[in-house]
C-alpha cells in the first residue's frame, strides 16, 4: 500500500513539477521561426527564453519561503493559475515584447510546482530517501524536455507557433484539475517560519553554508549545459548545419532522455552507493564529456554528432548527479525545506540562464563558441562541487 501511494505521489508531483521544463524546452524549435515571424534579431528572440527562466528563477525565492509560511498548497494554485494566463497571453501576442511578457507571467506560473514538489518530497521522507524519491519524480518530469522540443519542432513546421502556447494552456488547465487535488498539504508550522519575514532570514545562512553552495552550485551549472545546448544549437542547426526545427527536437529528445537514463538509475542505486558518492561520479563524468566538445571542434569535427554525442554521455552522468544535489541542498536545513527548494532553483536557473543568454549572443557561423561554452559549464559543475572539498577540508 505504501509502494502504491508513494507511486501515486511520484505521478502526481511529476506532473506539477514538469510545467517549469515545457515553459523551457517546447519553444526552443521554434525560437528561428519566432526571429522570422516578428522580425526581431537573434538576441531579442533568445529573451523570451532567457528572460523567463531567470522570470522562474526570481519567482522561486519567494515562493520558496511562502511555502513555508502558507503552506505549499495556496502557493500551486496561484503558480498555476498564473501559468495558464501567461499561455493564453503568448497565444494573441501581437508583437515580440507582448510574447517576451506572457512568457514571463508564465513562466513566474511554472515556477511554483518545481518548488513545492521538492519541498513536499522533503517533507515526508529522509535525506538519503528523498534523492531516490527526487530521482524518481524527474525520471517522469525529464520526458517533458524529452518529447517537447519534438513536439514543438512538428508544430511549428505543420501548424504554426501559437499552437505551441495553446498546447501548454491545455497542460496547465490538466494539472489544476488533476493534480491539485491529489496533494496534501505536508507543511509543518514551527519557529523559523511563523512569519514570512523570518523564511528569508534562512537565505544568508544558506548560502553561508559550503554543502549548499556546493550542491546548488553544481545543479546551476547542470542546468547551464543544457541551456548552452538550448540557446544556442536551434541557430547553429538552422545556420551552419541546414537543419530543421524537427530535427533538432529529435537531436535534444536523444540528450535528454540520456539524462533520464541517468536518473532511473540513480534512483535505484543511490541508497547504496550515497548521495555524495553520486555527485562525485556524475560531476566528474560530465565534466569530461563536456570538454569533449570544444575538442572535437578544435579538431575540425563539423556536425552536429560533435555536440549530441558528448552530450548523450553527459546527459547519463547529470542524470545520476543533479538528483542527489537537489536533495541535498535542502537537507542541509529541513526546518526550510521550502526556502532552501526556492534558493536553489533560483541559483540553478539564474546560473543556466546566463549560459543560455551567453550562447544567444555568440556569433552562430561556427560551432566552436558554442562548444567552448558547453565545456566550460561541465567544468564550472565539476570545481563547483568538487572544490569545497580542498577549501574546507572535508
Amino acid at each position: 500500500m505504501a509502494t502504491s501511494r508513494n507511486l501515486k505521489l511520484v505521478v502526481v508531483l511529476a506532473l506539477t513539477a514538469g510545467l517549469g521544463p515545457i515553459t523551457i524546452h517546447v519553444i526552443l524549435p521554434v525560437l528561428p521561426e519566432i526571429q522570422r515571424v516578428f522580425t526581431a534579431t537573434s538576441a531579442v528572440t533568445q529573451l523570451t527564453l532567457t528572460l523567463g527562466v531567470l522570470a522562474m528563477a526570481v519567482s522561486t525565492i519567494f515562493y520558496g519561503p511562502a511555502a513555508d509560511r502558507f503552506g505549499r498548497k495556496p502557493v500551486l494554485l496561484i503558480g498555476l493559475m498564473l501559468f495558464i494566463l501567461g499561455s493564453v497571453v503568448c497565444i494573441w501576442s501581437p508583437n515580440v515584447e507582448t510574447l517576451i511578457f506572457g512568457r514571463l507571467v508564465q513562466a513566474i506560473g511554472g515556477a511554483s510546482g518545481m518548488v513545492v514538489a521538492r519541498a513536499t518530497i522533503r517533507d515526508m521522507f529522509s535525506r538519503e530517501e528523498s534523492a531516490r524519491m527526487i530521482g524518481q519524480v524527474m525520471s517522469i518530469v525529464v520526458i517533458s524536455p524529452i518529447i517537447s522540443p519534438v513536439i514543438g519542432g512538428f508544430i511549428v513546421q505543420f501548424a504554426g507557433w501559437q499552437y505551441i502556447f495553446i498546447l501548454t494552456a491545455v497542460m496547465g488547465l490538466v494539472t489544476l484539475t488533476f493534480a491539485l487535488p491529489n496533494i496534501r498539504e505536508t507543511r509543518v508550522a514551527n519557529a523559523q517560519t511563523s512569519r514570512l519575514v523570518d523564511t528569508f532570514r534562512a537565505f544568508p545562512s544558506l548560502l553561508r553554508d559550503p554543502a549548499f553552495v556546493a550542491y546548488a552550485g553544481y545543479a546551476g551549472c547542470g542546468m547551464g549545459v543544457f541551456m548552452v545546448v538550448a540557446g544556442g544549437v536551434p541557430f547553429l542547426m538552422a545556420d551552419v548545419f541546414q537543419r530543421s526545427p524537427a530535427a533538432f527536437g529529435m537531436f535534444f529528445m536523444m540528450m535528454s532522455g540520456s539524462f533520464l537514463i541517468g536518473t532511473v538509475i540513480s534512483s535505484r542505486i543511490t541508497l547504496r552507493v550515497g548521495l555524495d558518492r553520486m555527485i562525485q561520479i556524475g560531476s566528474t563524468g560530465s565534466m569530461v564529456a563536456a570538454l569533449f566538445v570544444p575538442a572535437l571542434f578544435l579538431a575540425d569535427v563539423q556536425s552536429p554528432w560533435a555536440i549530441f554525442i558528448p552530450g548523450i554521455i553527459m546527459g547519463i552522468f547529470h542524470g545520476l548527479a543533479m538528483p542527489n544535489a537537489q536533495a541535498g541542498a535542502v537537507s542541509v536545513n529541513p526546518q526550510v525545506a521550502g526556502s532552501a527548494s526556492g534558493l536553489t532553483m533560483f541559483l540553478q536557473m539564474t546560473i543556466g540562464a546566463a549560459f543560455g543568454q551567453a550562447a544567444g549572443m555568440l556569433p552562430h557561423d561556427s560551432g566552436l563558441p558554442i562548444a567552448i561554452l558547453i565545456g566550460l559549464a561541465g567544468f564550472g559543475g565539476f570545481a563547483v562541487y568538487n572544490g569545497r572539498k580542498f577549501l574546507f577540508r572535508e
